[in-house]
């Protein structure tokens, strides 16, 4: 599964992505308005509304773009402690802080510049 987060700034969301997040970019760019980004194992597209979606599809996209979502994507990152003082170096948004969960995780949750959450996780 490649979960898709779309944007209405994409320009910004593949700059925090790539330099803040450390994703790599696989392919697309901005002006494409589909661009594909790996970090590890892990995939995600950022995608804002564009020339192949139908016209109808562009107008939900449009609506929904920028309403708060109460969803968060699950990324496994087994240096988890490295990346978690990195991602604060660096000025992320720390929505949940690093923390051993009862079902046997370790995990943390930041927010993107949308304000998309993404939980890091390793086994304890």
């Amino acid at each position: 599964m490649i979960p898709s987060i779309r944007t209405d700034r994409l320009d910004a969301a593949v700059e925090f992505y790539v330099d803040r997040l450390g994703f790599a970019v696989v392919r697309g760019t901005p002006a494409e308005a589909n661009v594909a980004l790996s970090r590890g194992g892990e995939r995600v597209m950022l995608e804002a509304p564009g020339d192949f979606y139908s016209a109808g599809y562009n107008e939900a996209i449009g609506a929904r773009v920028g309403s708060p979502s109460p969803h968060s994507l699950y990324i496994e990152e087994p240096e988890l402690e490295d990346y978690y003082a990195a991602v604060q170096e660096k000025g992320v948004e720390i929505v949940d802080a690093l923390a051993p969960r009862p079902w046997g995780q370790v995990e943390f949750t930041l927010a993107d510049g949308d304000g998309n959450w993404l939980t890091f996780w390793r086994l304890s």
